[in-house]
């Protein structure tokens, strides 16, 4: 089979790949049989070649090309030779080419009979109440609508971010209820905080990828590198405090309501996140932030570099010592 995904809905659209991925069969061949591809980067040839290949101990294999057609625009002569090399890939294969943007229906690819064009449009601003419902609803839970028009108003139309927010939400409730207005003024923060909490949560795991990941968005969309750092102090003396107070023998009720919070979720999250780091770890850490923010003030290290060296250290293996900054 071969496809076309094409749109801004990337969330829905990276569902619909794990499903075609999941439908491979046993990972520990599926693995060996599913080829991704960054189609800025290659020829034809290559498409072709992976595209033409045998499976390896499975009945097919699963071809995706990322952003290869958009690049050729719309013109014929272009096109022609991909819908050509279409007819030679084995009938067994699936070839997905999945395109950031929506192609114009203009495109030569759309009368192509052998493609199945799917179009992954993200929600309207007016649409995404309905959006969540669905999406709450699939999860096996359920919201008052008044809840899901302040969800929406809270954390816009970024669909990872609204999901993630969704998955907080019916863990909190835990299938007794439906999710309601004071559960979303209780956990769901505006846009700018719930990517700081995205962030965050990332260095509170240790989980390097996703923290890299998300700073990495955050510059691209013209967050000041102080104000990162900042947030990542923010993160790193909560779990400095939440984590102290536990030692002194708080559970997270007590630390809760020492906190003035109106229910303890906020309390496990970070006595989770604490675990991943000892009292000494996490006091040498804002040691390097504030030794991390003279060096960017007084320009003996570029802020961008210094925040990469910073998440690096945090996400790291665990260190003895303190650890030590090359621009020091």
């Amino acid at each position: 089979m071969i496809y076309l995904f094409h749109g801004p809905d990337d969330f829905t659209r990276s569902e619909k790949i794990a499903k075609l991925k999941a439908s491979m069969g046993d990972p520990s061949t599926a693995d060996l049989n599913i080829t991704t591809i960054d189609g800025r980067k290659i020829k034809l040839s290559e498409i072709q070649y992976h595209a033409s290949a045998v499976p390896f101990l499975a009945n097919k294999r699963l071809i995706i090309v990322r952003n290869y057609l958009s690049q050729l625009g719309r013109k014929a002569k272009n096109v022609q030779p991909v819908i050509d090399m279409l007819d030679r890939i084995l009938p067994v294969n699936d070839l997905i080419f999945v395109e950031a943007e929506t192609l114009d229906k203009r495109h030569p690819i759309h009368k192509v009979k052998s493609v199945k064009v799917v179009a992954f449009n993200a929600p309207s601003k007016k649409g995404l109440p309905t959006w969540i419902s669905k999406r709450v609803q699939k999860e096996g839970g359920s919201i008052k609508p008044d809840a899901a028009d302040m969800l929406a108003r809270l954390t816009g139309s970024n669909l990872h971010l609204l999901n993630n927010e969704i998955e907080k939400l019916l863990l909190y409730v835990n299938g007794k209820r439906p999710i309601g207005r004071d559960e979303v003024e209780l956990l769901v923060p505006y846009i700018e905080e719930a990517e700081n909490f995205g962030f965050s949560n990332a260095i509170g795991q240790r989980n390097a990828r996703l923290a890299y990941d998300q700073l990495h968005k955050m510059m691209e969309e013209g967050r000041h590198p102080m104000a990162i750092l900042a947030a990542i102090a923010t993160q790193i003396r909560g779990l400095l405090e939440v984590k102290d107070m536990h030692e002194r023998g708080m559970n997270a009720s007590a630390i809760a309501q020492a906190k003035g919070w109106r229910s303890d979720f906020a309390a496990k999250a970070r006595l989770r996140d604490a675990r991943n780091f000892s009292i000494l770890r996490l006091e040498q850490t804002l040691e390097s932030l504030l030794e991390t923010d003279l060096a960017i003030k007084t320009g003996r290290i570029d802020p961008d570099l210094a925040l990469d060296i910073l998440i690096g250290q945090l996400c790291g293996p665990t260190q003895q010592k303190k650890p030590s900054s090359s621009w020091m």
